[in-house]
């Protein structure tokens, strides 16, 4: 697997971040639901001394070395007057985001966790942007032309986002595309499809300090740090609807867990 490593720097006005090798991140449901008893299986006892805690007010982040996973807590919020809370609008701001950022009243998963920390945890475990976009450059990229080129994506390390939650009295565990649905226009008509993200680690929003608060954006957005680059910079044709039926209740508190593929 060694070739895994070896990837090319594209060129940015921006800094790249390449660390190391190729590791995975998560976040994991024992700490703050009152889960004690659901542990990550390299997690065990043997490894709490490695163990490392950040805490905001209400939310802990905890990074874990040897399962090479970060777990933070976060509480469901909901604010219908925002699209895609409730019903189907089109966005570039995130499901998952940072209490106090600007874009705070879009997320759905909320921490108090400061973004730049969680940033800093994803650097030390070895995850790789390989593509930023500062903003006065997302006029000429955004969307989808004849024009288009790989550069204008943001990239990295993929990232498979799910979430762990009680409902009804049980420890679920479901991918965060399957929390949203997604709507497309095909010829005239409303299509409906599974929401099919590809999100990866960019950065983005923490190298330029922009206060979105974002953390996990649909949209190829640059905003924040983690997006879905399935479709071109900030285009904004796609409708999407976070699905409460599958929700954890509002005010109650989740984990998401966020693992490189690799």
């Amino acid at each position: 697997m060694e070739f895994l490593r070896k990837r090319s720097i594209l060129p940015s006005p921006l800094h790249r971040v390449i660390i190391g090798g190729i590791v995975a991140i998560g976040i994991w449901a024992g700490v703050g639901l009152g889960l004690g008893a659901l542990t990550a299986p390299e997690a065990s006892a043997g490894t709490a001394t490695q163990l490392k805690i950040v805490k905001g007010v209400k939310h802990t982040m905890t990074i874990d070395p040897k399962s090479k996973e970060i777990r933070i807590t976060a509480t469901v919020t909901k604010d219908c007057s925002k699209p895609g809370v409730c019903d189907f609008g089109r966005r570039f701001q995130a499901f998952f985001g940072m209490k106090g950022g600007k874009m705070e009243k879009y997320f759905v998963f909320t921490t108090d966790v400061p973004r730049a920390e969680i940033n800093k945890a994803i650097l030390e475990l070895g995850i790789v942007s390989r593509n930023q976009i500062p903003m006065e450059e997302v006029e000429a990229r955004r969307g989808l032309s004849r024009n288009t080129k790989k550069d204008d994506y943001l990239m990295g390390d993929p990232i498979i986002v799910t979430a762990r939650f009680k409902k009804d009295g049980k420890i679920v565990e479901v991918a965060l595309e399957d929390l949203i649905e997604e709507r497309i226009n095909v010829d005239g008509h409303e299509v409906f499809k599974p929401y099919t993200p590809h999100f990866v680690y960019h950065g983005t929003g923490e190298a330029i300090h922009f206060p979105s608060g974002c953390i996990v954006c649909p949209s190829d957005c640059n905003g924040g740090i983690i997006t879905d680059n399935s479709i071109p910079l900030k285009h904004t044709e796609n409708y999407y609807r976070v699905n409460w039926k599958k929700m954890p209740p509002v005010g109650s508190e989740a984990e998401l867990v966020l693992k490189s593929i690799y």
